[in-house]
């Protein structure tokens, strides 16, 4: 790679690259699917600041305070971390900045690994603040450093909004290896190409910055000046392109639809939105009075469609295409021909997507691939925590995190999953409503509870409510890949070094809480005794699991297997752990029921062993 002036990159690892050739100095985020992996990568340059923060608020509050310093930064989120994160942001959106803020939120249309489907293009005319919306690596790479200037040219922050396939997907990025970290040393990149920010003295500023309402009126009507500068830019920067081809087929759109749209309708004149807040007006006009019929293809919500309704220009999108999930190059193209762009199989690159009888390849394999629900890995120290939940039958308010899967068959053990952090405020609402006989019971991960768990654990205690709080301490961050927080006392920047490490359980003494429980999850029956104890108090107490992930950060194996004997009654009980080691075989008892097996995937966690009441399962003895 030394010599090279490309390289293949993912989206996210092109907008660290972009952010460290642009010389962001404080780069924050909170883990999330499809961000997780751009801080991880900047933080490999080991020049810039780099840390995850306890939750999205509070990284963008960082990335403030370091702009008011003069300093350059970046704050990275999914798109579900920006509704956390809106109240500084709409506020920041009116003082402006000092040095560039650019603001990464990652959206997952079809909801891949989220709870939701938003469009956070919204966010970006909501708070009046620019907008980028990448369609390959090397336009993640060449506007996040676009981005800071822009920020710092206009006094505003500026959003960089990318989607999964944008965020996962690799392409080359034209960069020289001086932007490209060193993967084999830790050292500080040698090559000196990291442009050092200029220091510069700390003046106090309390019109721009104390937004009291005699100054924040003030600026608030700067904010809408702004913006229309900010649309001149738009229509005059060249960012935003046309690409004339048929003067009788035009499509607007932007990120990822690009990509299908060129590929399935190569003939057509394209203008293609990449700084897409505000839009090009003057650029829509000259595109609709020159291409005979225009439409508009964009994934999820009519943002642009609406933007262009707004200048008096109605043309047909949503019309035509999902207001829902991911686009397709088979939906783009269905949805071209429904258009009257193209006749139907009439264009080679796309008819190469289509199998017999025009079902797509991919479809086909699908329909071969075996059907079952997503499960917690085979040794997860959340199963059993469930699977006494489930046995005891009381109401369960879950939370954002691998755990969520408890909801799912055959465990059946979580009632609701909303948003992060909320499982404890249900937890309190539910228990107040008076609608359930038994006790309430509301779990969250370690790292949730250290997002926003917290407060709703003090406010609990504050309000004198009575219900079971369970903590599954894991010691990482696990849905999003494993990363630190302060229950870990790691972070990117300081080289994994352990230090302030957080007690989970220190924290909810001093919160006042004296009916604590510490449990090891791989023991069953204390599990089950435990929950039973502690749902029959009527205080408000906190049960804390201490079991690894079995994953991060490497893979955890006991050293043990276990074996199911001959014998077994097929009473099904181990299976209702859903453990994905435990399967059926073949072979059938006299009774018709299938004869469970553990496979080699067994990592020896016995929680099978302690719910086999007939004790049919046991220990393999080398």
């Amino acid at each position: 790679m030394a010599n090279v002036n490309a390289a293949l990159l993912t989206g996210n690892e092109a907008i660290a690259a972009g952010a460290y050739k642009a010389g962001v100095h404080v780069a924050t985020g909170y883990p999330g699917t499809p961000s997780s992996e751009i801080l991880p990568y900047l933080a490999r340059f080991n020049n810039a600041i780099v840390n995850w923060s306890i939750n999205e608020k509070t990284a963008l509050e960082i990335a403030i305070g370091a702009s008011i310093g003069y300093k350059r930064s970046m704050f990275t989120t999914k798109h579900v971390g920006l509704n956390v994160a809106s109240d500084p942001l709409m506020t920041l959106a009116i003082t402006g900045v000092r040095g560039g803020i650019a603001v990464i939120t990652a959206d997952d249309p079809a909801m891949h690994s989220s709870q939701n489907e938003q469009d956070n293009r919204f966010y970006s005319k909501f708070a009046k603040v620019p907008m980028f919306e990448p369609s390959d690596s090397n336009e993640c790479f060449e506007f996040t450093c676009e981005a800071f200037e822009i920020s710092e040219r206009f006094d505003t922050p500026v959003i960089i909004r990318t989607t999964t396939r944008i965020s996962h997907s690799k392409s080359i990025v034209r960069t020289p290896p001086a932007y490209l970290p060193n993967m084999n040393s830790n050292l500080e990149n040698e090559n000196n190409s990291y442009p050092k920010p200029k220091e510069k003295t700390y003046i106090k500023d309390i019109e721009k910055f104390v937004m009291a309402p005699v100054y924040a009126r003030k600026r608030h009507k700067i904010a809408i000046e702004r913006l229309k500068k900010l649309q001149e830019f738009s229509n005059n920067s060249g960012i935003n392109n046309i690409e004339y081809n048929s003067l009788d087929f035009g499509i607007i759109t932007s990120g990822i639809s690009y990509q299908y749209v060129k590929e399935i309708a190569p003939f057509a004149s394209v203008l293609k939105l990449s700084f897409s807040y505000p839009i090009p007006d003057l650029l829509i006009k000259e595109f609709v009075k020159k291409v005979k019929s225009v439409i508009i293809v964009e994934e999820l919500e009519p943002f642009i469609q609406d933007e262009i309704s707004s200048i008096g220009i109605n043309l047909r999108g949503k019309e035509i295409f999902n207001r829902f999930g991911e686009l397709t190059p088979d939906m783009v193209k269905e949805g071209l021909i429904n258009a009257g762009f193209i006749k139907k199989y009439d264009n080679k690159s796309s008819d190469k997507l289509q199998g017999k009888g025009g079902s797509s390849k991919l479809d086909s394999l699908l329909e071969k691939l075996p059907q079952r629900l997503p499960a917690l890995c085979s040794g997860c120290p959340h199963t059993s925590v469930f699977y006494a939940l489930k046995k005891l039958k009381v109401p369960v308010m879950g939370d954002i995190g691998c755990y969520t899967l408890g909801a799912l068959p055959p465990l059946n053990a979580m009632d609701s999953c909303i948003s992060m952090g909320l499982a404890f405020g249900a937890a309190q609402g539910l228990s107040l409503s008076n609608s359930s006989p038994k006790k309430i019971a509301g779990i969250m991960g370690d790292s949730t509870f250290f997002h926003s768990g917290i407060t709703s654990l003090i406010d609990a205690k504050y309000n004198n409510a009575c219900f079971t709080a369970i903590i599954l301490d894991n010691s990482t961050t696990a849905m999003t890949g494993g990363q630190d927080h302060p229950g870990t006392g790691k972070n990117l920047s300081s080289g994994q070094v352990v230090s302030n490490k957080i007690d989970i359980k220190r924290v909810v003494e001093g919160i006042g809480i004296d009916e604590i429980y510490i449990i090891d999850p791989y023991n069953y029956n204390a599990v089950y005794k435990t929950l039973k104890k502690a749902l029959s108090s009527k205080n408000l107490n906190v049960i804390i699991t201490k079991r690894p992930c079995i994953l991060y950060p490497c893979k955890i194996d006991l050293g043990k297997k276990f074996k199911i004997l001959e014998g077994c009654n097929g009473c099904d009980l181990c299976m209702q752990i859903g453990c994905p080691s435990i399967l059926n075989s073949e072979n059938f008892l006299d009774n018709n029921k299938p004869i469970p097996f553990i496979d080699s995937s067994c990592i020896g966690c016995s929680i099978c062993k302690d719910i086999c009441i007939f004790n049919f399962i046991e220990e393999i003895k080398s």
